[in-house]
């Protein structure tokens, strides 16, 4: 067994061209994803629809950015991440539910840094062609200036320097993802969805019934979007 396959659960020669890639995967998403079962490896979980590879990353910035690391010694050349993040402040088009791609995103995932107030972050960006292909045909997606933080206590401590590099929304993915697929010429794209708003309705409190199914169908419409683009 290679170092792929015991990693990822899958061989190599089984990646597809497009790969998606979700920190958290739920059960009931697995069948609309077009995906009979994840098969497990010791840090991730893979499995293949009919026309591209999904992967269960877990949350973090490492495990996503090595993912991507480890996806360009196959036959991938298009990555999609597609997850949740968090909304810096409610706005007329912005809300619980809103889907959301990051046209930049800042690293700010060091919680050391964070903790320490070092403020050199570095910005990075999807794949223009790949970005810009999916928002023609998906009118209903917000582009958004991202950043992604490496701890989700201290995001409340910064809504200042969000608000002073209009900074829309957070995750702890996106700048890893990016900046590996950068690195590697991979062509990459981001598609979220807001789970959460920082302090007016935080990812530890519960949602009011309307956000609730706000919420669930933005992930079954992401997931729809993302199916469709691809094929």
């Amino acid at each position: 067994m290679t170092k792929f396959e015991t990693l990822f659960g899958i061989k190599e020669s089984e990646v597809k061209n497009t790969c998606v890639l979700m920190p958290l995967v739920p059960k009931d998403s697995l069948e609309p994803l077009g995906v009979k079962k994840l098969s497990k490896g010791r840090i991730y979980s893979s499995g293949n629809s009919s026309s591209f590879t999904l992967i269960n990353t877990l949350m973090g910035a490492a495990f996503t950015g090595d993912a991507a690391l480890y996806l360009s010694q196959t036959n991938c050349k298009n990555l999609i991440l597609f997850g949740s993040c968090g909304l810096v402040k409610p706005c007329e088009k912005l809300d619980i539910g809103s889907l959301v791609a990051p046209i930049e995103c800042y690293s700010m995932e060091s919680f050391s840094d964070l903790l320490l107030k070092n403020h050199n972050f570095k910005a990075f960006y999807p794949d223009d062609g790949l970005l810009g292909s999916f928002l023609k045909t998906n009118k209903s997606v917000r582009e958004v200036s991202c950043a992604t933080l490496g701890s989700l206590k201290l995001e409340e401590d910064y809504l200042g320097l969000f608000s002073e590099k209009n900074i829309q929304v957070v995750d702890m993915e996106c700048s890893g993802f990016f900046s590996a697929a950068t690195q590697k010429n991979l062509k990459a794209m981001a598609l979220f969805y807001i789970s959460d708003i920082i302090n007016e309705k935080p990812f530890y409190g519960p949602l009011i019934d309307e956000d609730r199914v706000r919420l669930s169908s933005s992930i079954k419409e992401g997931i729809y979007s993302i199916c469709s683009f691809i094929k």
